[in-house]
């Protein structure tokens, strides 16, 4: 009877595990606010996201890790490719990302520091030819630009279409560690499906809600993110005190910080990365 127990046990706990793995996607764990924006005709690729924003005042408390960003997202919610900026414990830095879920992988471009007040732009573009997106981001100011090439992952023999955008600001601290502006505004957002300008659906939404994240659309071109930092606090076991990525967890992570220009080539079926 034991024996049996135990083995309906273990069978239970491996369908519990497949069931958490299966559920991991985006929203993750450690958003704070986003606004998520989908095609108004719910047809069509992702071909251009592009964007400005300036970068915030420093925080009066240092020691945090969490960023302002926007990104684009395939429709299972799986694969994210993202312009990122963020405040790494005592400064700011923007760079590209990306993370996938299955296989799980992240990967960052090199980075670069940035200062409070610089506008910074990005941009997500779609190559037909090569079946990829490259993130292109820049410091307007210093005119820093780094480009980062991701082919789309093919699963299950089809390749995967993007057709979700999201803005965010991520990950969980205590309300006093953020930036004293209490506000960042994305700016000049353009947009477009299969190369054809479009306004897309929006919707805000929260994963952890602390210090009043909130996400509002101001107008067609334009997206807020707002914050208090006296509070509310989140509870200590919802900040991640180890945390140096915006990975949703700790994957093997790759990070260039190199000054030489790179094009990531992520091989999804033989699991490595070719550099050109």
């Amino acid at each position: 009877l034991f024996l049996g127990c135990f083995t309906m046990f273990r069978l239970c706990a491996s369908v519990l595990l497949f069931a958490v793995a299966c559920l991991a996607q985006d929203p993750a764990q450690g958003w704070l606010s986003y606004a998520k924006g989908v095609s108004p005709t719910g047809k069509g690729k992702l071909t251009l996201v592009e964007a400005k924003w300036k970068v915030l005042d420093n925080p009066r408390r240092g020691g945090a890790f969490f960023s302002p960003w926007f990104g684009i997202e395939s429709s299972d919610n799986l694969n994210l490719f993202q312009p990122v900026n963020p405040w790494t414990f005592d400064n700011w830095q923007i760079y590209n990302e990306y993370f996938q879920w299955q296989p799980e992988h992240n990967e960052n471009s090199r980075s670069h520091r940035v200062q409070p007040g610089d506008v910074v732009y990005g941009k997500v573009t779609y190559d037909p030819n090569e079946n990829s997106y490259t993130a292109y981001h820049s410091d307007m100011n210093d005119k820093w630009s780094v480009k980062t090439t991701i082919p789309v992952q093919r699963y299950d023999g089809k390749l995967k279409e993007y057709t979700i955008i999201y803005f965010v600001f991520e990950k969980v601290w205590r309300c006093d560690q953020y930036p004293p502006n209490g506000e960042v505004l994305f700016y000049d957002i353009k947009v477009e499906y299969d190369n054809k300008p479009v306004l897309p659906k929006w919707t805000t939404g929260h994963v952890d809600q602390a210090c009043n994240f909130q996400a509002t659309i101001v107008n067609e071109t334009a997206i807020k993110i707002t914050w208090s930092t006296s509070g509310p606090n989140p509870s200590p076991d919802r900040i991640d005190w180890n945390t140096h990525s915006l990975a949703p967890r700790s994957p093997r992570i790759i990070h260039h910080p190199d000054h030489r220009e790179h094009h990531h080539h992520w091989d999804h079926e033989n699991n490595h990365t070719r550099k050109h």
